[in-house]
Parts: structure tokens; C-alpha cells; sequence
């Protein structure tokens, strides 16, 4: 096994070190206890973010631009690691970073109709990392654009940028968030097709990039990437089934062309399956019970969607934990630990939501993804 540089082994215990600034199960459970959303920007002052909700008004602060700037803190938290990266690893990090211009691209397409992103908050935001470039998309065309099509174009890499020509239906291509006579049901499948295009881009270029790595630090982060891949598949093909209404032959065209646990062979018995008993072909994996639900489940659906999320990002997590259990350095506990710090932000977001709008405490907590040790003790 080849030996690591002192880059990989400074850069691990860095990792090592920012996951113990995350926020603890109760610094977590006391934002829970806050009555507004400004109490909640306050108590995270000081923090890692800081700089980032500096920019905020105590007395105006608008969700999009407050969940924005918290997701930008994760790419300046990447943006740390990469002077000490190596060649290789430093192409993963990139590829890595490059979900930002994914989420970007996603947030524009959704908002140009439902209007909910504001363009202008993300150019300030964008300002706070100036080391860091959009490498998939053209900055400031994507933030002019207001169209589709517009949208579409500022796209750099030729081939996503086909791929979406080619899933955009040229009825939608001027749309904008001015226009309000449209079939919108037959819209909403063009932004999911959107959607899931982009995002076929760019897990198979992450599975790419990992699949062939060689020693314990590859296979760890094949084993991150991996289990991320095959729970998209998964999901994917549960939605396609329980919600589209498609066919298991059309919910197979869906899916990655990635793979790991999960095989071609799962898939298709997963697929087929009726969406009851889905549950039941992966019940030897590692992948059991994500998609088990009893009866009181499937009476509410929206909890049962919320559980499911919760599952599938509870199982993302303890993959990257495992990371930091082994013990071992290398690049795999910059990408666990930065898995680590996007959950945190997820649940504060989701904290943030449930303060916001009166919902119930001790419900939220459970579906956040990070266990609160208040929990573990009434589950004991």
C-alpha cells in the first residue's frame, strides 16, 4: 500500500479537528428551545458560518438568503482543504465542491417559475468565497438568466448542457417567472426531468472518480460515494413507482449507470416489486428497513416521505461516521467530515423551519438527522 504525503495527513487530521467544532446534541437541542429565527442566527454566532450570517439583518432575515449563505459556509469549509491536497485528491475535492454549481443550477431552474430563489443574494454570497469559481456554469450568465433556455446556456460543459437541451420541450424553453398561463402538472414532470438529469451528471462523474481508487483511503471514499449512489438509485425508483405512476421498465431508464452494492440485478427485482414489498428485496443488503414502513406510516403519506428522507440521510451519515471510526488518514475524512458539516446545516435549516412556523418540537427532533442525546434517552 502505497504510504500517504504529508498533505493527505495533515489535511486528515484537520478533518479530524473541524469535526469537533460541529455542533453538539445539545448546542442542537437548545436552537430547538428558541422562539424566533433571529434568537436562533444569534446563538450561532461565533461559529464557523459567521462571517456569512454576519451579512444578515436582525430585523429582515428572509429565509432563501439566510439557507443560501448557510450553504455557501459548507464550500468555504471545503475551500480549507484544498492546499492540502495532492493531484487526485484535489480533482475529487473539485468534483466534490461542484454540487454547489449543481445546486445553483437546480435552484435557478425551480425559481424561475415558483420564484423563490433570489438571484441578487447569490452574488453577494458568491463574494464571500472569491477563491472559489463556478466551474460548471458561467457566473454571471446563469445570474441574468430568466428563461429556461437562458439557464440552460450558461451551462460551460457541453455535454449536461446537450443532455438538458434534449429534456427541455421547446414550449417551456422562453418560460419565465412573468408567465402564468401554462400546464403546470406538465411542467413540473419538465423540471423533475430537469432535475434528474443534472443530477445523473454529476453522481456518475462523482462514482467515476472514486470506483478505481486503490488502497483503505480509496476504498473509503468508494464506499461514502457508493452507498450515496445506491440509495439514489433506490430512492429513485421508489418515487418513480409510488408517486409517477411508471412502469418498472421506465423506472429502471431513470437510474445511475453507477452501481455498487445495489446491482443491476437488486434494481430490477426492486423495481418490479409492488411498492409495498419493495422493502422485502432488500432485506438481506445493507440497505434493510430504509424502506419499511407499518400501517399508521402509510396513512399519512407526507410522514412516511419525511421518514423515509430521514432514513436515507441517517444512513449517509453513520457511512461517513464509520469513516472516522476506523481511525486510518487520509483524503476520506476530509469528504467524511464535510458529509458531516452539510447534515448540520440540513438540520439547522430544519430546525429554523420548525421554530418559524410553530411545529412541534419533539416531532422535529426526530426526524432530524443527527440523533439528539435527549432522544436516545426516552428511545433507552
Amino acid at each position: 500500500m502505497a504510504s500517504l504525503g504529508g498533505g493527505a495527513i495533515a489535511g486528515s487530521a484537520k478533518a479530524k479537528a473541524r469535526r469537533g467544532t460541529l455542533l453538539s446534541s445539545e448546542e442542537m437541542t437548545a436552537l430547538l428551545e428558541q422562539k424566533t429565527v433571529p434568537e436562533i442566527v444569534d446563538r450561532l454566532r461565533g461559529r464557523s458560518f459567521d462571517v456569512f450570517l454576519s451579512r444578515l439583518s436582525a430585523d429582515n432575515i428572509r429565509r432563501g438568503e439566510l439557507e443560501f449563505l448557510l450553504d455557501v459556509s459548507i464550500l468555504a469549509e471545503g475551500l480549507i482543504f484544498r492546499p492540502y491536497a495532492d493531484a487526485q485528491d484535489r480533482k475529487l475535492l473539485d468534483l466534490w465542491l461542484e454540487s454547489f454549481d449543481i445546486d445553483l443550477i437546480k435552484n435557478f431552474i425551480r425559481s424561475l417559475v415558483g420564484g423563490q430563489f433570489e438571484h441578487v443574494s447569490a452574488d453577494n454570497a458568491l463574494e464571500l468565497v472569491s477563491e472559489f469559481k463556478l466551474t460548471l456554469v458561467d457566473q454571471d450568465r446563469l445570474l441574468s438568466a430568466h428563461s429556461l433556455r437562458e439557464v440552460i446556456m450558461s451551462i460551460k460543459k457541453e455535454s449536461l448542457r446537450s443532455a438538458l437541451s434534449a429534456a427541455l420541450p421547446s414550449a417551456y424553453e422562453n418560460l419565465s417567472s412573468d408567465d402564468v398561463d401554462f400546464d403546470r402538472a406538465e411542467f413540473q414532470k419538465t423540471i423533475f426531468d430537469l432535475v434528474m438529469t443534472i443530477d445523473r451528471f454529476y453522481l456518475n462523474a462523482l462514482y467515476d472518480a472514486v470506483k478505481d481508487m486503490s488502497g483503505q483511503a480509496g476504498r473509503m471514499m468508494h464506499m461514502i460515494v457508493g452507498v450515496r449512489v445506491d440509495l439514489t438509485n433506490l430512492y429513485w425508483i421508489y418515487r418513480a413507482r409510488r408517486f409517477f405512476g411508471l412502469s418498472p421498465e421506465e423506472a429502471l431508464t431513470l437510474i445511475l449507470r453507477a452501481r455498487y452494492h445495489a446491482d443491476f440485478d437488486t434494481l430490477t427485482k426492486f423495481a418490479f416489486a409492488e411498492p409495498d414489498a419493495m422493502a422485502s428485496v432488500l432485506a438481506d443488503t445493507i440497505y434493510s428497513g430504509i424502506f419499511e414502513f407499518n400501517e399508521d406510516d402509510n396513512k399519512n403519506v407526507a410522514l412516511r416521505e419525511m421518514k423515509l428522507e430521514s432514513r436515507v440521510s441517517k444512513m449517509l451519515l453513520s457511512t461517513a461516521e464509520r469513516v472516522f471510526i476506523s481511525g486510518s488518514d487520509g483524503f476520506q475524512n476530509v469528504l467524511a467530515y464535510l458529509i458531516l458539516k452539510e447534515f448540520e446545516i440540513r438540520d439547522i435549516t430544519a430546525v429554523m423551519e420548525s421554530v418559524r412556523y410553530g411545529f412541534d418540537k419533539n416531532q422535529t427532533a426526530m426526524f432530524l438527522i443527527r440523533t439528539l442525546s435527549s432522544l436516545e434517552k426516552e428511545m433507552n
